[in-house]
């Protein structure tokens, strides 16, 4: 066998590789056969031994970082590596984490009603200024400009009382539009302010909870 032949057999025996592995083995070995020079061939490839030989080892070596199939067609079997925290030390820490973990729940708990009665709060301010100042202001208008018919006997009471009654009612449309108008502004910033609030924690965990998965896979 001469080194043609030989470089031929080799390149057979690592077609299971892929090329660029291929390529990389074979040309070491080009390389060896170039340094010994032509006198040398017949040592060369008794040192090295049979061409199988030498790509049964090539592909050992290789499968130290990649399962190959076998010049036979089989592939090896590998087992993947367990990664993440031991179920039985998760559950330790998951016991020794409950006396802390209860007082936190109730503590977080007492927040999230103190935010809550808040908000609640805001709102039935907002709600007594947006509907109901605005409903008196109306009312009353439309009460007094009512008792300005009954007054018609006193002209100068009537006036009066008509254009008061007309103020009010003027004035509570513009309270009511003024209203609706910061509403609009501050409300529903305060809203998603109390919902990031709320789901801050709930965003943590699962931060916390899609971490731990990506590690443990």
């Amino acid at each position: 066998m001469n080194r043609t032949e030989y470089m031929a057999a080799l390149r057979r025996a690592l077609s299971v590789l892929p090329e660029e592995e291929r390529a990389s083995a074979l040309r070491y070995y080009e390389e060896y056969f170039d340094d010994a020079g032509p006198e040398n061939e017949a040592k060369v490839i008794a040192d090295l031994g049979a061409p199988d030989k030498v790509a049964a080892q090539i592909l050992a070596d290789y499968q130290e970082v990649a399962s190959v199939p076998q010049p036979d067609g089989t592939v090896p079997n590998s087992k993947p590596r367990r990664r993440g925290i031991n179920p039985w030390l998760l559950l330790v820490l998951v016991l020794l984490a409950i006396p802390v973990g209860i007082p936190l729940v109730g503590v977080l708990i007492g927040v999230i009603a103190t935010l809550f009665g808040v908000l609640l709060s805001v709102v039935l301010v907002v709600l007594a200024f947006v509907v109901i100042v605005p409903l008196c202001l109306l009312a009353a208008g439309v009460i007094l400009c009512g008792i300005s018919f009954v007054l018609w006997g006193m002209p100068a009471s009537a006036v009066m009382t008509l254009g008061c009654g007309l103020a009010l009612f003027a004035l509570g449309i513009l309270v009511s539009l003024l209203m609706i108008k910061l509403c609009t502004l501050f409300v529903p910033p305060l809203f998603r302010a109390f919902v990031a609030v709320l789901r801050w924690p709930i965003d943590k965990i699962r931060g916390r909870t899609r971490k731990n998965g990506g590690e443990s896979k």
